[in-house]
């Protein structure tokens, strides 16, 4: 509410104008003739007052701000002041209100209700009306001024709340964050010791092997020297059943070579989705026909250059793995899928561009745990005596050997299929992003389900291969 208007033609503030409410006009009459000028001839500012005789009309002319101060009497008729008070105070209108009352057992009740101050009628001069009118103006004042504060203080604390909870919701994607590359850098400094231990227990393995598999081969000509053609069961049985076994043991060596990226290569320049459709009937023959195969492959992709033996051995591990993990499902498939890839964190920046192949399935998934240890040789989650668990290791080494990443991550594992970013090859590698929108574990939205992604670079356009990382290149501790 704001004050009267100054009076430039006396020096002092214009009339502070009044409005009563009060249904007896005699009220009204006496308190104009108490406020008249030839009453107060020392006075200090002049009054302009006016009168309603009904609530509602008092009540509009609060809500429109037309007065300084209002004076309410306790009856308005047969309406109550004091409701006309409250219903004003809970309306948000903090206007000065008098009230005025037949005696002092009011009073509490006025301050209750929200008056500022109050008067008895008949009972105060003009000096009393003025001191108390003063007292309701300052009062208002303060009481606006209170609440102008509050609604300060309300917006301050608002505005608080919203930077702490911002920077809680930063603070914890950091900490999650943090907590994840930690969780990759650990998942990748064990692997890399494995890999050492591997390589070192592979080489002494592949010695042993080599003298058992010719001391055998010896066994055998002579055997064959001795009896021909037709040798003694009882002899060459055992014998061939030694040599298989060696065989076998072979086998394992070069899966142990492949993960420590130790395994000879022959990297030569290819077209990733020429060598997908060249095997895709060796991979049907792999799932078998209950396995649905989809290749979704993206064409004109830049050349890699990398072991094409190794890339189609990968392959067809994946799809093996695929293919007894859905065992029995039905609707099973499995999607393969080739497209262009973002530069993973770390990675050379010297290559001019990334590809990644995808392989999905939908099956039941991986837990979180199975996730952490699935690149590690000899880990498995089929049944003992079904598999060396070195299919996912010979992936993890033929994707770092070749210069790249691989990846893997299950719906079972993170809830949302086809986002690889547990298992990676290098401390806060993440292959998300390098899918296309809508990707799931086999495409097709169904829930569970295995992915691995390869990240591999693409030829400089000199033609030059990328380096090829061994047990050797990677840092100690």
């Amino acid at each position: 509410m704001s004050a009267a208007t100054p009076d430039p033609e006396h020096g002092r503030p214009g009339p502070l104008r009044l409005l009563l409410i009060d249904d007896s006009p005699d009220v009204f009459i006496t308190l104009c003739a108490m406020l008249s000028p030839s009453r107060r001839p020392g006075r200090l500012r002049d009054y302009k007052v006016d009168h309603v005789m009904r609530v509602a009309d008092g009540l509009a002319a609060m809500r429109e701000g037309q007065y300084d101060c209002y004076l309410v009497d306790h009856h308005v008729g047969a309406e109550s002041g004091l409701e006309l008070v409250r219903s004003v105070r809970a309306a948000g209108i903090l206007a000065p209100i008098v009230m005025l009352t037949g005696s002092h057992m009011i009073d509490s009740k006025a301050a209750e209700a929200g008056a500022n101050d109050f008067l008895i009628k008949g009972g105060f001069d003009v000096a009393t009306f003025e001191r108390t009118v003063r007292y309701a103006l300052g009062n208002a004042d303060s009481v606006r001024r209170l609440a102008d504060l509050n609604a300060t203080l309300e917006e301050q604390v608002d505005e608080r709340t919203r930077q702490y909870v911002e920077t809680n919701t930063r603070l914890l994607e950091q900490i999650a964050a943090r907590e994840q590359a930690e969780s990759a850098l650990l998942r990748t400094e064990r692997l890399q010791a494995l890999g050492r231990m591997t390589g070192s227990v592979a080489h002494d393995f592949n010695n042993i092997l080599t003298a058992l598999f010719g001391s055998l081969e010896i066994l055998r000509s002579r055997l064959h020297a001795q009896w021909g053609e037709s040798p003694e069961p009882r002899l060459a049985r055992p014998l061939e059943n030694a040599i298989e076994a060696s065989r076998l043991g072979e086998r394992m060596v070069e899966g142990l070579l492949a993960f420590a990226r130790q395994q000879p290569v022959a990297p030569t320049l290819l077209d990733v989705d020429a060598v997908i459709r060249e095997t895709e009937q060796l991979l049907r023959l792999t799932l078998g026909s209950g396995v649905r195969l989809r290749l979704a492959l993206a064409g004109d992709l830049a050349p890699v250059r990398v072991d094409r033996d190794q890339l189609e051995r990968a392959l067809l591990n994946l799809a093996s793995n695929a293919r007894d993990a859905m065992e029995g499902r039905r609707g099973s498939e499995l999607a393969i899928t080739t497209g262009p890839a973002r530069r993973p964190a770390g990675a050379n920046r010297e290559h001019p561009g990334w590809l990644r192949i995808m392989v999905a399935d939908n099956g039941p998934g991986m837990s979180r745990e199975a996730l952490d240890h699935a690149f590690e040789p000899f880990f498995s989650t089929k049944a003992p005596g079904h598999g060396t668990g070195l299919g996912l290791a010979q992936v993890y080494g033929f994707a770092l050997q070749s210069g790249g990443i691989a990846t893997i991550d299950s719906a079972a594992g993170s809830g949302r299929p086809g986002d690889s970013a547990a298992g990676s090859g290098r401390p806060g590698d993440s292959a998300a992003g390098n899918g296309r929108p809508g990707d799931s574990a086999a495409g097709n939205g169904r829930p569970g389900g295995v992915s691995v992604v390869l990240t591999l670079p693409a030829v400089s356009p000199s033609g030059d291969a990328p380096k090829i990382v061994s047990a050797a290149d990677i840092p100690a501790g």
